[in-house]
């Protein structure tokens, strides 16, 4: 009997998890902070749009007036990930990959890019805007 009532408990408990993270909707324009591991820093946008767990939009620095498409996004509970491409303004292609937590009007994590055999990685937060 206890077993029952110890995967009931269980059951329920997985069900509200479930339910709760569901609710999480990134649709919308993000800004916030990126920062670097050596100290720089800059501005960063975010323009998403949700359809179920697939996320597209674009992301990238503030000032860009075309942010950089993302593709790979996904929502999965309030783990959000996606890649973007961008060119610096020489010409040379970077990549990013970006890999978020949602909690409410906030997003938080690490962004990780790459161009050529050069690597870095970023800590990035955000906020919608109302």
């Amino acid at each position: 009997m206890r077993t029952i009532r110890i995967v009931f408990l269980f059951m329920v408990a997985a069900a509200c998890w479930l339910n709760a993270s569901a609710g999480v909707d990134v649709s919308g324009t993000w800004n916030g902070e990126i920062s670097s591991q050596d100290g720089g820093k800059g501005s960063v946008r975010l323009e998403l749009k949700q359809a179920g767990e697939q996320i597209t939009g674009g992301a990238g620095p503030s000032d860009k007036r075309t942010l950089p498409q993302i593709y790979d996004g996904k929502l999965q509970g309030n783990h959000l990930t996606f890649s973007a491409d961008d060119a610096d303004d020489s010409g040379l292609k970077l990549t990013y990959h970006f890999d978020l937590t949602v909690t409410g009007d906030h997003i938080q994590g690490k962004a990780d890019g790459r161009s050529g055999d050069h690597s870095w990685s970023m800590d990035l937060s955000a906020t919608r805007e109302k």
